[in-house]
């Protein structure tokens, strides 16, 4: 619903990614949000993205705070940026949206969320991945029944790490009790990802969460990119239900083919083996995602986006701008006490904690770490030394690292 009272935001960095995804959608999120002030270091950036869209430049974090005038704020820089300046705002109690991955070390996640609970404003983490259609319906389909309770979800080629963590703990609507993994690095011939990109190797990461009710997410990958002739994204994901599953395999470009796999009385009695398909249709009029459905006997599953641009949908991607707005929309509300996010800083922190646990539990040689961690943990300890030689600062530094300029790509 629109706001009676638009929440006023300034935006935090003016990249690519506020000029290519934010930029064109602000016209129609007014009625949610107006933004008020950007602020970046790189004067040349800042001030022509002001001048864009009518609203004054900021240099400098703390002026931007001195000033204030916004209520809150969307953090959309990188990724090592984002604890000094969340934890800058939250302590003056500005509600902040920021971009994923949340932060760099669990350390500064727990202090982000502690800084928002001290302060009483609202922290949440701009997670899109749960948002895209095939797994908007592969909840819906889930709590149809239709399958039966599922209790196994492999996925294979997607995206490992905080983005899929993120989706597993919005498909069960629970947090993992315990997490294993497995890496392995192979070499390769020469390779460029991007032009900025090059590499020489391959990793492979293998992820085991068990989730509460005996439920049990795989969850592997190496090159998502396709590059070498790998499997190409978005991969294949299968829900195992007790009587059949929902899949979604690569298609050409970035939404693949879903469907949904189910047995008669008559497969059961005859090997197992699925003789009912219903295909996962996704609706699109070429510039925006209209709807998904799946026609299932006797109803049709469907979930409606209700965030189209029309003629101002400019993402390649029909489906990545609705799934932008609805998290910035999801924000918005929530800070007016409007609704109850479908994705909390706590669920955020724990995609971090599962990043992290993943993590030691590869160093560990797939160790099988319970949930939640607790005690020093090595591959957090040699990733705060890391940084702390790389930026000549700690980590956790939040005046050190307010300081630092990073480098655009």
């Amino acid at each position: 619903m629109a706001l009676a009272d638009p929440l006023a935001v300034a935006l935090i960095g003016t990249g690519n990614r506020s000029r290519s995804t934010y930029k064109p959608i602000f016209d129609y999120l007014k009625p949610w949000v107006k933004i008020v002030a950007v602020c970046d270091p790189v004067r040349a950036s800042a001030d022509e993205f002001a001048a864009s869209i009518g609203v004054p430049a900021f240099y400098d974090l703390n002026e931007l705070i001195a000033a204030r005038p916004m209520e809150a704020a969307f953090v959309v820089s990188p990724i090592p940026s984002h604890h000094s300046i969340c934890c800058s705002l939250l302590a003056q109690g500005i509600h902040v949206n920021v971009e994923t991955s949340m932060c760099s070390l669990l350390a500064q996640a727990r202090a982000m969320v502690d800084a928002a609970r001290e302060s009483g404003a609202i922290l949440r983490i701009a997670e899109n991945f749960f948002r895209f259609p095939f797994d908007r319906m592969m909840k819906l389909i889930a709590a149809d029944g239709y399958v039966g309770a599922i209790k196994r979800l492999t996925c294979w080629q997607d995206h490992t790490g905080y983005h899929n963590n993120s989706r597993w703990i919005h498909f069960f609507g629970a947090h993992p009790v315990a997490v294993q993994a497995i890496a392995h690095t192979m070499p390769t011939v020469g390779h460029y990802q991007l032009a900025h990109r090059y590499y020489e190797s391959e990793r492979y990461r293998a992820h085991f969460y068990w989730f509460p009710d005996d439920a049990l997410v795989i969850d592997h990958a190496g090159n998502i990119k396709s590059m070498l002739g790998r499997y190409p994204r978005p991969g294949y994901t299968e829900l195992a239900g007790a009587r059949g599953a929902i899949v979604q395999q690569a298609a050409p470009g970035w939404q693949g083919v879903g469907e949904v796999r189910y047995c008669s009385e008559e497969a059961l009695a005859a090997g197992g083996r699925h003789d009912i398909s219903h295909p996962i249709v996704h609706v699109s009029d070429g510039r925006d995602w209209l709807s998904s459905h799946v026609d299932l006997p006797g109803r049709r599953v469907e979930y409606v986006n209700p965030y189209q641009l029309g003629a101002g949908a400019s993402n390649r991607r029909t489906y990545y701008s609705a799934a932008v707005i609805s998290h910035i929309v999801d924000f918005a509300e929530t800070v007016r006490g409007l609704r109850q996010s479908e994705y909390s800083d706590e669920d955020a922190l724990m995609a971090m904690v599962m990043e992290v646990a993943t993590r030691e539990s590869a160093r560990q040689a797939g160790k099988r770490l319970t949930l939640p961690l607790t005690g020093e943990l090595e591959s957090e300890a040699a990733l705060r030394a890391e940084q702390r030689q790389l930026y000549g600062v700690d980590p956790l530094d939040i005046e050190g690292m307010l300081a630092i300029s990073y480098p655009r790509p």
